[in-house]
């Protein structure tokens, strides 16, 4: 049964709102701008305060999936007020630490917490509103992701210079909690069954992948999740090890400056966001697999020429090619797992797939900085990223001829 738009907010403001939450939240990427400074002023070794990094991510993974049980059940606007609060607190009293266990307690504890709370909670809500257009609304949601440490990454390091790096923590603390607290109340969560006007949903096929509504449980007995979850882990690997190495890179493989360098993160964080824009069309117009295995392709190609690349211009080429597969990645996957195991468990579902996500972020870039320590070059560790995206190619491969199996036997049967 459609739903009478009228009797229904806005959507396009829930849009709105949840862009800006996730905005917000991946204000995580700018953590890296405080290194240097809360390093020298605490006299911290780099590698105890990146851990607070690693640690939050972690967190944030593992309070996502408590997070989506919530979202399924009682929607999303509490998580946004206690999310929200939790966040900016995180922030705020980082400004205050003084040891590196008070740093994991505050930031990685405390906001990564928050930070679990929203972000997927966020996309899903809004995804549910948007039927008619998955690929695209999840191509823009996860824009902010990208657009977000662009934007926020020069306003932290100048309210730095002009602050203080702890006044700093704190200014950004209260400004992402009022930011969150002044949308939360918009995410109402959508109908069951919600079809905007005009919108005739496409008919499924028999033996489709679409299986409507498993919950957690019955999609971890599903074969395909395990496909997805590893697919998703191998590709992952190599945009994370441009995401944590990428000034580093670019230094070492072509002898650029720091500066330079700065540029080349700039450059990967644009082709990000672009990637991300762009294959929501592209996942609209071509459907969810064959989308995933032109973004696995792109990222294969991308990392087998990183080897060959000696000069500036044909590594930013390069850099310009990963950064647009790896934004493009992260679209791909909540429609993907929306229409594979159903919109009832969406948040739970997703954020449990979310967590190969995290795997590739553990093993990009250790892979990047073992092979550099070792070897002098990036080289083989290029190499090891573009076999994982082949396997990850091959498992989509799978995926696709066990669909047709499973088609073939319901055509047989009926």
């Amino acid at each position: 049964m459609k739903n009478n738009q009228d009797t229904h907010p806005n959507r396009w403001l829930i849009f709105s709102a949840a862009w800006l939450i996730i905005f917000l939240v991946a204000s995580i990427a700018i953590f890296s701008v405080f290194s240097e400074p809360m390093t020298s002023l605490h006299d911290w070794s780099p590698s105890d305060y990146s851990l607070a990094y690693s640690l939050y991510t972690l967190i944030f993974a593992i309070v996502a999936i408590f997070a989506g049980i919530i979202v399924d059940k009682y929607g999303a606007r509490p998580l946004m007020y206690v999310g929200g609060f939790l966040f900016g607190l995180g922030w705020f009293l980082t400004g205050s630490v003084t040891t590196i266990p008070m740093l994991y307690v505050t930031f990685s504890l405390i906001a990564g917490t928050g930070a679990g709370m929203m972000y997927n909670s966020a996309l899903v809500t809004a995804m549910r509103w948007f039927p008619d257009k998955g690929g695209k609304v999840s191509g823009f949601l996860l824009s902010s992701a990208a657009i977000g440490p662009f934007l926020l990454s020069p306003f932290s390091a100048w309210l730095i210079e002009q602050v203080g790096v702890t006044s700093a923590f704190r200014i950004l603390g209260i400004i992402f909690a009022v930011g969150i607290f002044a949308v939360g109340w918009l995410m109402k969560s959508a109908p069951k069954g919600y079809q905007p006007p005009g919108y005739t949903p496409p008919q499924q096929t028999n033996g489709s992948t679409n299986i409507i509504n498993l919950n957690w449980k019955e999609m971890l007995r599903s074969p395909i999740f395990y496909l997805l979850f590893l697919t998703l882990v191998f590709a992952s690997t190599a945009g994370t090890m441009l995401v944590s190495s990428a000034s580093v890179i670019a230094q070492v493989q072509v002898g650029m400056t720091a500066a330079a360098g700065a540029i080349i993160v700039s450059v990967s964080t644009l082709s990000n966001f672009v990637g991300r824009l762009s294959f929501g069309f592209i996942y609209d117009r071509f459907g969810s697999y064959a989308s995933l295995s032109l973004n696995l392709i792109m990222t294969i190609a991308a990392l087998l020429l990183m080897t060959m690349a000696s000069n500036t211009v044909f590594f930013t080429i390069c850099i310009i090619l990963l950064g647009f597969a790896f934004g493009g990645l992260l679209v791909v996957f909540p429609p993907l797992t929306k229409t594979t195991f159903g919109d009832k468990n969406f948040g739970m579902n997703y954020a449990i797939v979310f967590l190969g996500y995290s795997g590739g972020a553990f093993v990009g870039p250790r892979i990047a900085t073992y092979f550099q320590e070792t070897t002098g070059s990036f080289t083989t560790a290029y190499v090891i990223a573009a076999i994982l995206g082949g396997i990850g190619l091959a498992l989509v491969a799978l995926i696709l001829y066990l669909n047709r199996r499973k088609a073939r036997r319901i055509q047989a049967s009926s």
